[in-house]
Formats: structure tokens, sequence, C-alpha cells
């Protein structure tokens, strides 16, 4: 193996802490020596999630990987040159717990664990230079998770602040009691809602879920809750709101994220709710108090997929006594340990089996919240679970 090749990537000078100038520790030299290229054609396992770690430890040394998880999920950005791969191969046993595959060709240093051990049991200098590699490396890892949590800490802390938590302002209207709710799978979701008064007789509310999750759908939502507030606060009618919306949305998309969003306006005087959905479920209507069911709508399409678009506005009276349940999929589609779905049937009977909490909004919510925990058990939660309650008196 080309040591002065391996010794002049930055990656292996940190975790060696080889200095800038200085020799190459003797330790080291014999630990880099000791390693041979191996090749590793696009599409194959650099390493293999469960398998055994003889192999050793690998450093990529030109192409790219990425990581996926058991299910084969991809769980990391891509690895590339100078990127360790297995290095805690060479002082346990345990199998590999993640699959590195090559996205391209790779060229790799590949070091087994029985030549570590072999050349380790006879020059201890190896054993220690590896360990301070390892050391380091730990060191680094740890500052910049420690870095990550408080910057998600601090993101998810302003992504909450944008939305509404104290509901009194619309609760005092007349004849309007409401309640919304989200529960993140993550540090930071894509589900939000939202409500405002457009002017004295008309309130907007809303439910939307961002495809994706973690930090890009954070930033996608803020977005779209931003653009769909400033179009509904204009007084546009509400399919120009959509038109609008959508079409900022559209606009640089590289990562072509979308938004399903369910999109109202509530008349105070007339009764009449005017609404858009946009590929987003159907809601849940009691009428007078009576039981829970789901109204056939027209469905548009999400926003951010294509511009040009044009929305069906539709409309439906929601008079006192009336109430309406709109949520997000992460209700229907909550799993539980045998993977099986909460699913509509069970959310309608949920809705109708606590009709005696039908003025009590937060309750209600609270309520649906319990059935799907009850539901779930020790299942993890997979997606955001967000509801919007509102209900006519």
């Amino acid at each position: 193996m080309d040591i002065e090749r391996l010794s002049r990537m930055p990656s292996i000078r940190k975790f060696f802490a080889i200095e800038d100038g200085g020799d190459i520790p003797e330790g080291v030299r014999l630990f880099l020596s000791a390693m041979q290229e191996v090749k590793i054609p696009a599409k194959s396992d650099v390493v293999t999630y469960g398998a055994g770690c003889e192999d050793g430890m690998y450093i990529i040394l030109s192409g790219s990987c990425e990581v996926l998880s058991a299910s084969g999920e991809k769980i990391n950005t891509s690895l590339g040159e100078g990127d360790f791969v297995g290095e805690l191969a060479l002082m346990n046993d345990q199998p590999r717990s993640a699959t590195v595959r090559a996205v391209t060709d790779v060229s790799c240093a590949n070091i087994s664990k029985q030549l570590f051990e072999e050349i380790g049991s006879s020059n201890r200098k190896i054993y220690g230079s590896f360990m301070t590699m390892l050391y380091n490396r730990t060191t680094h890892l740890v500052k910049e998770q420690e870095r990550v949590r408080t910057e998600l800490a601090v993101a998810s802390r302003i992504q909450d602040g944008l939305l509404e938590h104290d509901f009194s302002e619309f609760n005092e209207l007349d004849h309007v009691k409401l309640y919304a709710c989200t529960r993140p799978a993550k540090e930071m979701g894509g589900d939000f809602y939202d409500m405002f008064m457009i002017d004295e007789d008309h309130l907007c509310f809303l439910i939307a879920d961002v495809s994706g999750k973690g930090i890009p759908a954070a930033m996608f939502m803020s977005m779209a809750k931003i653009h769909i507030k400033n179009y509904a606060s204009l007084g546009l009618p509400l399919d120009e709101v959509a038109i609008r919306t959508n079409d900022q949305l559209c606009y640089k998309n590289e990562e072509e994220m979308f938004v399903t969003v369910f999109l109202c306006v509530l008349d105070l005087k007339t009764n009449e709710l005017k609404f858009i959905n946009a590929a987003h479920g159907s809601p849940f209507v009691s009428r007078a108090g009576g039981s829970f069911t789901a109204p056939k709508i027209k469905t548009n399409i999400a926003f951010g997929i294509y511009e040009g678009v044009k929305y069906i506005e539709q409309s439906m009276l929601l008079e006192p006594g009336d109430s309406i349940y709109i949520y997000t999929d992460g209700v229907n589609e909550a799993n539980n340990k045998d993977w099986e779905m909460f699913g509509n049937e069970r959310l309608e009977a949920a809705l109708n089996q606590n009709k005696e909490l039908l003025a009590e909004p937060e309750k209600l919510v609270g309520r649906l919240y319990g059935e799907i925990d009850a539901f779930a058990g020790e299942a993890e939660q997979s997606d955001d679970i967000t509801m919007v309650y509102l209900t006519r008196r």
C-alpha cells in the first residue's frame, strides 16, 4: 500500500494525529503499510448488515458509497474519499450494524481483523496508534453530535413557535370552538396546522403534511405555511390562494418536495365552509351532534409538484351544532408492532365512541391521541401525527 498516499489524506492525518510537516509515527506507518487496496464494483456491498467482521476496516480511496439500515433505508449522506468503514470491527466481534454499498466503483484500503491482530501482537505500537485514532474519531463524533443536538433543539423550538398553541382568541368567537395538536416523529416534523382571522367574519384554518421528515421537511413546511397565510390574509378567493401558493412552492424546488393540504375558510355569518383539498385525506364531519362520516369530496394535486395547476374550490355548510375533524396520515397510518395500521374505520369508530366530547375540542383530540397510543403499543411512531378539530356551537 502506498503509505505516502494514505498519509496525505486529511481524514487519516486527523484521526492518527499526524502533524502537518511532521513525520509519520512508526506505529501509524506499520498500520498503514499493512493495508491492502481492494476494488469493489458499483452496487456491491463493502460491508453488509448482520455479517461478520472478519474483513476488518476500510478506508475509501476513491468512489462513493451509501449507508443503509437493516431494512434497506438510506440512513446517511454519501461516503467518499477518506471516510472510514467498520473501524470498530478491529476491536470487537459484533456483526455489522449497517450496510455500506458502493454507488460507483470504489477503491478502498483494507486491513482484515486477523492481519491486524497478527501484526499488533508483534508490535504494540500499532495498537497504540489505532487506539489513538479511535479516541480522536470518537471525540470528534461526540462533539459533532452534541453540536447537532443543540442546533436541532433550537430549530425544533423555533418550528414549534410557528404553530398556534393558545386557542383562546378563536374560542371566544361566537359559535366556534377549536383545538389543534401535532406530535412529530422526529425532533422536527413536516406536519403543520394554522388558523387565523382573515377579517372579522372569516376564519381560515388548515392542516398540511410535507413529504419527508427532519430538517428539509421543516424548512419546506415553514415556506408553505408563510405562503398560505400571506395569500389567504389578502382575502383572495381560496382557489387563487392555492394557485399562488403552489406556484411559489414549485419555483426552484430542486429537491422535488411537496405538501398535501386541507385548506378551509369558514364564513361565520353564512356558515359556508369553503375548502381546497390538495391531495389530503378527507375530513370527518358530524351534523347536529350526530355520527361522524367522511363526505365525498374532490381531490386536487399536492402543492409543489407542477406549476400552473388549477385548484377546485368546494364548499359545504358548517352550521351551529356541526363539527369537522381534519388530520394527517400519521393518524390513520399509525401502526402497531404487527405492522397493522390504525386505519380510517378505527378512526371513525373512535370519533363516534367519544361523541360526548364533541363540545370539548381539547379533550376530544386528547382522547384520540390516547386511542392511537393504545393501538400502537410499543411500536415506534413512524410519522408525524397531527389533528385539527373545530365545532360550531
